[in-house]
Parts: C-alpha cells; sequence; structure tokens
C-alpha cells in the first residue's frame, strides 16, 4: 500500500501530528467513497511529521502505520453508534468561543486545530456554552480556501473540540483512541459548528463526544474520543 505522510503544518504537540488529522488521513484508507466511516483509530505513540509511514492492511481489513518498527496507529471500520451531540446556531458558537480557556492556559498552543498562536489554522476555539457547565463546549468551524479539501480537517475539529470539551486547560492530555464517522469537509467559507460533550474521567482516561454541522443543519461528521493524560 502506499505510505502515509503527514506535512508538519498539521502538528498537534509541536514535535508530532494532530491526532485528528492523523486519525483522518488512515481512516480514509480503510473506506474509500464520500462518506467514511464508523472507522476506530487508535494512536500507540505520537505520529511523526514529515516521515512516510509504512502502512499495512491484514487480512481483517485492519491498517496498521509504522515508522520503522515502532506502531503508530491502527484503523479499522466498526460497527459504533456514536450518539450525536445536539446543534448550535453560528451565533451561538461563536459567542461560546470567546471563553475558549485556550487564550489563557493552552497545553499546545500551535495545535493547527486550535492553537492559539496559528494564523494559519482551523481557529477551532471550543469554549463553554455555558460557564457554569465547562464539559458541554461550541465553535465555529469555516473551510477557508487556503486549507486542503480533505476529510481530516473535519476529524481534526471534532478531535479538538472534544478535547476542550474534557477540560484541557492546566493539564496535557493526547488522543489515543477516536473512531468517527465524517463524510464531508464543508463547503468554502461556509459557516458551519462543532459541539462538543465531555463524558468524564477514569484515572488518566477522558471521554469525549463531537459532532460538526454545516450551515444548513446537515451532519459532516460524528466522533467519540479518549483521551490519555500524559504524566
Amino acid at each position: 500500500m502506499a505510505g502515509l505522510t503527514i506535512p508538519s503544518r498539521f502538528n498537534g504537540p509541536a514535535d508530532s501530528a494532530n491526532g485528528g488529522i492523523a486519525a483522518g488521513r488512515l481512516a480514509q484508507l480503510v473506506q474509500t467513497g464520500a462518506a467514511i466511516g464508523p472507522i476506530q483509530v487508535t494512536l500507540h505513540r505520537p505520529p511523526p511529521l514529515d516521515v512516510e509511514l509504512r502502512v499495512e492492511r491484514s487480512e481483517d481489513g485492519r491498517l496498521r502505520a509504522w515508522h520503522g518498527d515502532d506502531l503508530v496507529a491502527d484503523a479499522l471500520a466498526v460497527s459504533t453508534e456514536i450518539d450525536l451531540v445536539p446543534p448550535v446556531d453560528f451565533e451561538t458558537a461563536a459567542e461560546a468561543a470567546t471563553r475558549f480557556e485556550g487564550f489563557a492556559d493552552h497545553p499546545f498552543p500551535t495545535c493547527v486545530g486550535c492553537g492559539t498562536e496559528r494564523t494559519d489554522g482551523l481557529a477551532c476555539y471550543a469554549g463553554p456554552l455555558d460557564p457554569s457547565a465547562p464539559t458541554a463546549v461550541a465553535t465555529p468551524f469555516v473551510p477557508r480556501p487556503d486549507l486542503p479539501r480533505d476529510l481530516s480537517l473535519t476529524w481534526a475539529a471534532l478531535d479538538c473540540a472534544g478535547g476542550w470539551a474534557i477540560g484541557l486547560a492546566g493539564r496535557r492530555a493526547v488522543l489515543g483512541r477516536f473512531t468517527a464517522m465524517v463524510a464531508d469537509v464543508g463547503r468554502l467559507d461556509e459557516r458551519c459548528v462543532v459541539v462538543a460533550q465531555g463524558d468524564g474521567w477514569d484515572g488518566r482516561k477522558a471521554f469525549s463526544r463531537s459532532t460538526c454541522y454545516g450551515e444548513d443543519g446537515r451532519v459532516l461528521g460524528v466522533g467519540q474520543a479518549v483521551w490519555i493524560e500524559l504524566r
């Protein structure tokens, strides 16, 4: 199979790929077509940037991405049902984004999805819809002409919103497993919205769900994530 290379522009932490981008690009190799998923991607180690990963398919359809002898990620089509997070309108999401906790405390400020030090990223600043209930967050998501027309952008938007729904301020957690079904990246300059709900912590693991809606209310993608807090 063709290898997988993630350009350095699409980082999450400074020295590794955004988890949603990596998961989305590997997922697209599992199943082709306009809509993919649900695909479950497990990240075993930080996906490297600007390095071609060797991708292998097993008899059960699982893809594995390798960096030398190190397993970076695997992906498999699954039958998991993912509950939608209820939508909000664009204005409500924009207002929530003004409360983005990452403006004051961001563990990965150069992240392409939600980094506050990026001018060429997705600017998914998912803030709490209600300051008294910070696990329900929302953000605008507007596909721009300078961004690639790639479904992995929707995966990244779902990923970053879900991360802020678990409460990233003051702690460092990374995507461990992402199960998503993504149909579209949205039209150019479309006023899309991403909403996410944090579903709590269990030790060093946290759980979230996220949904991306188009301007007309159609579902562009839905995902659920497992996060791992770094020691």
